[in-house]
């Protein structure tokens, strides 16, 4: 049975850290939609007002898988509440509320994020944001690092961000009546699968990095096509 995938990243990186993985799923026959806002804006648009950007450029359906890759677990989960859908998918990111406020990170990444800030507000890309190695290693940056011709590439479609970005909200219809599973591929998110599991949601850990859509995509693509599998015999259709 072939499924169809919204693949959604993060803010802070672009879109192209999925296509690894979107190439292995289309490889095996399903569908997939890698949404890019950032390529029609020269500076990141407002995180109440990304989905509006992003909508236009999906074609959702009832078939519809929606899969958020870090920060953009929120995005999804609003999503679930706008458009139809069968089931969705946190890939590495923190489990939204079940409704109301949400907040692109957690308040003590917030605190830390402000502490990297100019004077005037800017921050660095996120990829300079990892000066403890072992983090860097957690997310994987350390392999990314080590192509040094495609690490520049990968720095250089990074956005900048003012730090008073990170300030604002989305607020959340009731989203948790959609089906749900989380896939963890790093320790960093240890907090967020146990958050899953105790809200019922099947989990699976990879193992692996942060960026692990970038760098295994073999393994993420076998997961997500297990995990919606699993899930979409429980809308009933």
């Amino acid at each position: 049975m072939s499924l169809d995938f919204i693949l959604v990243a993060g803010p802070l990186v672009r879109a192209s850290s999925w296509e690894p993985t979107a190439a292995r799923l289309r490889e095996a026959g399903h569908r997939v939609q890698v949404p890019d806002v950032l390529a029609g804006h020269s500076r990141p648009p407002s995180w109440r007002a990304w989905n509006a950007h992003l909508l236009k450029l999906i074609d959702p359906c009832r078939e519809s898988i929606l899969v958020g890759h870090s920060s953009a677990s929120v995005l999804v989960a609003d999503l679930a509440g706008r458009v139809p859908c069968r089931c969705l998918v946190i890939v590495d990111g923190e489990v939204p509320p079940s409704n109301g406020a949400a907040s692109p990170v957690r308040p003590a990444l917030r605190d830390f994020i402000r502490s990297l800030a100019e004077a005037d507000g800017t921050l660095p890309i996120w990829s300079r944001w990892l000066g403890d190695e072992r983090r860097a290693s957690l997310v994987g940056l350390d392999i990314l690092a080590s192509d040094p011709v495609a690490f520049a590439e990968f720095e250089s479609g990074l956005p900048k961000f003012s730090v008073d970005w990170f300030d604002d909200t989305i607020d959340l219809a009731d989203w948790d009546h959609v089906p749900a599973g989380f896939i963890q591929t790093s320790a960093i998110h240890d907090h967020s699968a146990a958050e899953a599991r105790r809200r019922g949601w099947p989990v699976v850990n990879l193992h692996g990095t942060h960026l692990h859509p970038t760098l295994s995509p073999v393994e993420t693509a076998d997961a997500l096509t297990a995990m919606s599998r699993q899930l979409v015999p429980r809308t009933g259709r």
